[in-house]
């Protein structure tokens, strides 16, 4: 019944995105109150389009170039935002956050929401109730990704007339506090009135709204306390249009503090059944309890059997990030790969002694085959020996040999650049299938000399998370039906977290910095974690290591791990890219900034093994951010057409 309904509803996203393009040029009101508005199947209908072009960073995400709306944008993992947080490593360099402007959708939702009240009497209280919420949580989403990216911009609450006099279509921008401001009267809208069926994940329901209410109050709440530390003046930050102002950051961590608070209230839990790794992996890859908010994919095979390819959800995802092999990808392959940043974050066994020698160990599995590393790293990532279920291939990433290691530290190699004396006499990398004394140099899916940077691992590090659990044909291109959680509980947890404590520092209230930690601990407990203990004497991590830490700003040790919780919980669900922006630390931290491997060496003379965070030798970029890309710039065409509109400040 699921698959019908799945099937249903792509083939009316089908024929609305056939109609809307009519629906511009009839009269208002023609198809869709005759026909839509008067049940609830013609405002799902309605939605559909609407619905399909929500600004969600998923898995054909184009980092850069912005939203794919079809299913069929399979290069989406190469470029991920992933790749330019350093949450993992692909061919993605590109650090700015795609033009978006998305004006035509915003006006369909408002044309709904203007008429739709006509046709109350159609409808139970609740159920006109839900249909309009539906409609504000749609609206909120939609300015969100105008927001996080341009600041203020002009709010169009109800449809204009394309025939009126140009002067009067002219909207100014609001500021930046109006705009979260607008946004969040919708979503408490929706909070308030909308339905509460759990069961309904992929629409705007209560739930959802409390969800994005959480995300969207924290982003106003980093920009109004942070934004400030940039140092960016002119027009737009005079008129408000750029930053909010520091004395609202109280308000805006309530309303994130309060809309997570709403969701606990109402029941929603982790998933934790069976241990940590497979409750981690079947959060993220089955329906689960801790849903609230997701986009539904499916095959491309059954897409085209309803004739609805080119219109369809459908990706690539386990194609594009395991390995070239069998029962592993048969297309690509490896195209975004995990990083030493991210994974050392997890708890995980050290790699390195206190001498700064690399430990050894007699099997790649004693890294991650141990308690030592929280389940959790385990479901996000593969590491090096590991098995990928469905397939039952061993995933060995080993990257080379060194005929000798002896006393020499890490940092000898691994040197900056790739290579020194030491690497140079001793390491051995080799081409596919070379051997050393008898023994195969890389791994199977390791990292080789005579490829590209397609179908094997060069970061030692794979990809575990959202990979399909089920069948080995979404190794396929554009086979792949593993559906994307746009809001879950686990990222609630993460928000109510970070907003508790800054709302603790911000009153100098202890009890609210403490009750952060549970909610961090809560996450643990599912990971296989080790609790974290609340420190009350917290130093600031830019005093302790400013190599490590450049903040241009203190933050102490416990927001710190609060802030590298959402790396451990949210790794690859691209927020971590939106998270360094609100922070303002980007720029801090990205500067000629490259991703470290995590590489598995097998020592000849000693027959052990050592992990070296080294430098990779494929798509071996170094980064930047600049302080200006902070907020985009708006686009010649909008001024063109507006004159109202103010140019941000710091281009």
């Amino acid at each position: 019944m699921k698959t019908i309904k799945y099937l249903l509803f792509i083939a009316l996203v089908s024929t609305l995105i056939t109609a809307c393009n009519d629906l511009e040029l009839e009269p208002k009101g023609i198809l869709a109150e005759n026909l839509l508005f008067k049940s609830e199947v013609g405002v799902q209908q309605y939605f559909a389009r609407v619905y399909v072009s929500l600004p969600i960073e998923d898995f054909n995400y184009y980092q850069g170039e912005g939203y794919k709306k079809e299913g069929n944008a399979w290069e989406g993992q190469k470029n991920s935002p992933s790749s330019v947080c350093l949450e993992g490593n692909g061919r993605g360099e590109n650090m700015d956050a795609g033009y978006y402007w998305p004006y035509s959708e915003i006006r369909y939702v408002n044309t709904f929401l203007s008429e739709f009240p006509n046709y109350r009497e159609n409808y139970t209280e609740a159920d006109y109730e839900a249909l309009l919420s539906e409609g504000y949580f749609i609206r909120a989403f939609y300015y969100f990704g105008l927001v996080k990216r341009f600041g203020g911009v002009p709010l169009i609450s109800t449809p204009q007339d394309p025939k009126a006099d140009s002067d009067s279509l002219k909207v100014p921008r609001s500021t930046e506090y109006d705009t979260y401001k607008f946004i969040y009267r919708d979503l408490k809208y929706a909070m308030e009135h909308g339905s509460t069926d759990k069961k309904r994940t992929t629409r705007g329901t209560a739930y959802a709204a409390a969800a994005l209410m959480s995300r969207v109050m924290l982003y106003a709440a980093s920009s109004a306390n942070y934004g400030w530390t940039v140092g960016t003046t002119g027009p737009a930050v005079n008129a408000g249009l750029m930053i909010i102002p520091q004395e609202y950051a109280e308000e805006f961590y309530q309303y994130a503090y309060d809309a997570c608070k709403f969701l606990h209230d109402a029941g929603f839990k982790l998933h934790t059944a069976g241990d940590a790794e497979t409750a981690f992996v079947e959060a993220l890859t089955n329906d689960t309890e801790e849903d609230i908010f997701m986009k539904r994919f499916g095959n491309v095979t059954t897409l085209e059997a309803g004739g609805n390819r080119n219109t369809g959800l459908f990706h690539s995802w386990d194609a594009m990030t395991m390995p070239l092999g069998t029962g592993l990808s048969s297309s690509v392959g490896c195209a975004l790969q995990g990083c030493w940043e991210s994974a050392k974050l997890f708890q995980m066994p050290a790699i390195v002694d206190e001498d700064g020698k690399p430990i050894r160990f007699n099997n790649p599995s004693e890294l991650w085959n141990t308690d030592e590393m929280e389940g959790r790293a385990r479901a996000t990532f593969f590491f090096s020996g590991m098995t990928e279920p469905v397939s039952g291939e061993k995933m060995d990433f080993q990257a080379g040999i060194f005929k000798t290691y002896g006393d020499h530290t890490q940092a000898d190699g691994c040197p900056y650049g790739g290579s020194n004396d030491f690497t140079n006499e001793n390491r051995v990398i080799g081409g596919d299938n070379e051997m050393l004394n008898g023994m195969r140099i890389n791994g199977r899916y390791g990292m080789v000399t005579n490829h590209g940077d397609e179908g094997w691992n060069y970061m030692g590090i794979g990809v575990r998370k959202y990979v399909g659990t089920t069948t080995s044909r979404g190794k396929e291109l554009h086979q792949s039906s593993t559906n994307w959680k746009v809001l879950r509980y686990g990222e609630v947890l993460c928000n109510w977290a970070e907003a508790a404590y800054e709302l603790g520092t911000l009153r100098g209230n202890e009890s609210l910095k403490q009750e952060a930690i549970t909610h961090i601990n809560e996450l643990h407990a599912r990971a296989g974690a080790r609790p974290y203990v609340y420190k009350t004497d917290a130093q600031n991590v830019n005093e302790i290591d400013a190599e490590q830490y450049p903040y241009s700003y203190n933050v102490d040790e416990n927001l710190q791990y609060i802030r590298d919780e959402r790396v451990r919980e949210l790794c690859f669900e691209n927020q971590h890219y939106w998270d360094l922006r609100r922070w303002r630390v980007y720029h801090d931290l990205f500067q000629n900034t490259i991703a470290h491997c995590l590489s598995c060496y097998y020592v000849l003379d000693e027959d052990k093994y050592i992990f070296l965070p080294d430098e990779p030798t494929m798509n071996s970029y170094r980064r930047t951010f600049y302080s200006s890309q902070y907020y985009k710039q708006i686009g010649d065409d909008e001024i063109n057409k507006n004159d109202l509109i103010i140019r941000n400040d710091g281009f």
